[in-house]
């Protein structure tokens, strides 16, 4: 018999056999590979879905409550998305919002240009959600946003500090204040320097470092200037959508940068 040739009955060669399982094992690889991609476009569907129904439920949310916005967003995180779903828990949800608009109170609104919220801990029925019937909560939920210069100057009542033409900037990481003091029948430029903070969930003004800018001030002035010094101011900032609550905010060139939480928050009813 030739080498390399083989007869009926006779075993195959050892190279053309490893050469067969390694066939075997590429193609078995291959169905792996392809059930695999099968089940990562199968579980991205089904988070679109659910992202399209969470939207729709939260549009109805904030048509509740009067808040306005310009464009939403609803993303659902975590992966794998189909076991999150079969235990009717989710590891995140953000909540983007642009250009919002909080409805008044005691007369006063407030214009956010974005609102970015992120949910942890959501628990929803699966069915329910399909069916548009479920409550979704949230075990904590934080919101991030900018409060412009302008409408903390529209949220901030001055007159009763018989000030006018206020002006709000970022200098050195405070809060600068330009305005006109009218006292004694004088309206006399002025400039403080404020701290600010959150105190009850109010935002809170307190001026240091108030004079008088390019003019000599009277006695009576002075003493006006001087009362303005350690004086605190509060505004609240309108009810947040989402349970959200004031607690923190920075001073930046673009306004004031909040942060808010929620805890134990329904996010649809």
């Amino acid at each position: 018999m030739t080498l390399g040739t083989r007869e009926s009955g006779v075993s195959l060669y050892p190279a053309e056999r490893v050469r067969r399982r390694r066939g075997g094992l590429g193609i078995l690889f291959t169905i792996v590979l392809v059930l695999l991609a099968i089940a990562v476009v199968a579980d991205r569907v089904a988070a679109q879905a659910a992202e399209r129904e969470l939207r729709s439920k939260v549009v109805q949310e904030l048509a509740s409550r009067n808040v306005g916005y310009n464009s939403l967003d609803v993303n659902v995180g975590g992966v794998p998305f189909l076991t999150q779903v079969a235990e009717g828990r989710y590891d995140e949800i953000t909540i983007e919002l642009t250009d919002v608009t909080l409805p008044p109170e005691a007369g006063r609104g407030a214009h956010l240009p974005a609102l970015h919220v992120v949910a942890t801990g959501v628990t929803a029925d699966a069915q329910e959600l399909v069916q548009g019937t479920a409550q979704v909560a949230a075990d904590q939920v934080t919101g991030t946003a900018v409060v412009s210069y302008q409408t903390l100057s529209e949220l901030l009542d001055l007159s009763q500090y018989s000030l006018s033409d206020v002006v709000f900037s970022e200098e050195a990481g405070a809060l600068r204040v330009d305005a006109k003091a009218n006292v004694a029948g004088l309206s006399l430029p002025i400039k403080a320097v404020a701290d600010v903070s959150v105190v009850n969930s109010e935002i809170q003004v307190k001026m240091r470092d108030a004079a008088a800018v390019g003019v000599q001030a009277p006695p009576v002035a002075r003493n006006f200037i001087d009362n303005l010094v350690n004086r605190s101011i509060s505004a609240r900032l309108p009810q947040l959508p989402f349970g959200l609550t004031l607690d923190r905010l920075n001073v930046t060139t673009d306004g004031l940068a909040i942060t808010a939480t929620g805890h134990e928050v329904p996010l649809v009813r």
